[in-house]
Parts: C-alpha cells; sequence; structure tokens
C-alpha cells in the first residue's frame, strides 16, 4: 500500500480500519474508491482475521465530501450519469450487506454520498465538529440516487430528510444525533476513534448469526423506491441545463442560476 492510496485498509486485533485519504478533495469518493470499499466488504469477513469494519476520514476535517464533482464534470450523457449512481449505490449495497458490524466514525464534513455512506453502516458515532449535509440540489442540480433516498428515509423518516434536501444546509453533530443520524456522539473528538473501536467489539461480541439476521431482516423490512420511476427522474436531471450549469457554477467558485429544465 502506497502513501497516495486513497483507501487505507488496516486490521488491528480483528478490527479492519478503512480509511478515506484524499485530504486534497475532503476525502470525496473516486469510482476508483467506490469499487475498493466493495472489494473490502466482500473479500474481508472471507479472510477470517477481520471481525468488524470501522469507516473514517484520514483527518479530523472530513469525513468525505461524498462523489468528486470532478467526475460528474466529466460526464457527456444521462447513461454516464446513471452509470456513476449505480457504481455508488452498489458498493454502497456491499457495505450494507457485508456480514460483519460496520461503524462510521464521522468527524468533520459528512456530506453528499458521504452522509450516504455513512446511512449503509450499521452503527454510526460522531464527533463534535462533524456537519452533515445533502446539497445535491445547489452544487449538482440534481436528486439522490435511489438506493441513497432509501437508506437516508430507513434512517431518520421523512421530516429530517427533506430538511436536508430543501434547504441543503448542514447541521450540527448534536442535532443529527436528535434526528437519528448519528447513534452516539462523544464529548471530545480524540475520543473518536476509540469509540468506534468499543461499538465494534461490542458488536463482535454478539453471535455473527444474530447480527446477520438481524441485518437481512432490517433491510427485508425497509420499503423499496420505485426504480424506473427514480431512474426516469435521474436521467431527466443528467440530461438537463441545470446540471451542467450547476457543476460549471461548482467549478468555477460562482452562483448557479437555476432554470428548472
Amino acid at each position: 500500500m502506497s502513501g497516495t492510496d486513497p483507501i487505507v485498509f488496516e486490521v488491528a486485533d480483528g478490527i479492519g480500519h478503512v480509511r478515506f485519504r484524499r485530504p486534497e478533495k475532503l476525502q470525496a469518493f473516486t469510482p476508483v474508491m467506490y469499487g475498493k470499499v466493495q472489494e473490502i466488504c466482500e473479500n474481508a469477513p472471507q479472510s477470517g482475521e477481520v471481525h468488524a469494519l470501522v469507516f473514517s476520514g484520514a483527518t479530523d476535517v472530513a469525513f468525505s465530501a461524498g462523489t468528486d464533482l470532478a467526475d460528474y464534470a466529466a460526464i457527456e450523457t444521462p447513461e454516464q450519469g446513471l452509470a456513476l449512481d449505480e457504481l455508488m449505490d452498489v458498493a454502497l449495497d456491499a457495505v450494507e450487506r457485508c456480514p460483519l458490524p460496520t461503524i462510521a466514525a464521522i468527524a468533520g464534513i459528512c456530506s453528499g454520498g458521504g452522509l450516504s455512506f455513512a446511512a449503509s453502516c450499521d452503527l454510526r458515532v460522531a464527533a463534535p465538529n462533524a456537519r452533515f449535509s445533502i446539497p445535491v440540489g445547489r452544487t449538482l442540480g440534481l436528486g439522490l440516487s435511489p438506493g441513497s433516498y432509501e437508506r437516508l428515509h430507513a434512517l431518520v423518516g421523512a421530516a429530517p430528510l427533506r430538511h436536508l434536501l430543501f434547504t441543503g444546509q448542514a447541521i450540527s453533530a448534536g442535532r443529527a444525533l436528535e434526528v437519528g443520524l448519528v447513534d452516539e456522539l462523544v464529548n471530545d473528538q480524540s475520543a473518536l476513534p476509540g469509540r468506534a473501536d468499543y461499538l465494534a467489539r461490542l458488536a463482535v461480541s454478539q453471535a455473527p448469526l444474530a447480527i446477520q439476521a438481524t441485518k437481512d431482516a432490517l433491510l427485508s423490512l425497509r420499503p423499496k423506491l420505485d426504480r424506473e420511476r427514480a431512474g426516469a427522474w435521474a436521467r431527466r436531471g443528467f440530461a438537463s441545463s441545470d446540471f451542467r450549469q450547476a457543476v460549471d457554477a461548482f467549478l468555477n467558485k460562482r452562483q448557479a442560476n437555476f432554470s428548472g429544465r
């Protein structure tokens, strides 16, 4: 593993630590990173050496700012946009369906796809400086991927999700705890890694089959989106001038002017 790898995977005392490492991009995800996460979640349970996974950002500044806007800027057709959404959803499905307990240790910015990633984990613990947002309507002029709607709605319900999406504003770690976006909030940032590991060990102390049965049951209880209908809206979004306007405005640090077309 080189010093420039965007995903750092290390195992200590049976816990796999997965750190997102792109500090210059606030840990924003690339397709390669999504693929690596999927690979870890599919392969780690087979090793016999890993009994839980803890995900975190490599710095306290950000857990993840979501999918890198540069990848959206490269989109030329709606099909390419849909493929990028599908790539993310497949990776996060792998996190959800991983038979090992998964914990998100969140410090700093957790937005867009980063928040969807956190929602795909079994447990979430946050530092006081954590901030949560879904600014996709402003930064991209789009809605969420179908899987992201499902995950976040199952986690917090319609009202908190509407507030995050309709305002695009960040909420504090304390507010995230109130609405159920995170399970625990540590008092001091330095306590975050230790608390995440402690939760991982508590989960590992449960019978593996019980963990797996619970995961499967909760996923089966979750309402499913009409994927064909959601896909039609996503295709319309990626084909819109608003999408192009949003990406150009973000990359050039100016205000987007949306037309609804």
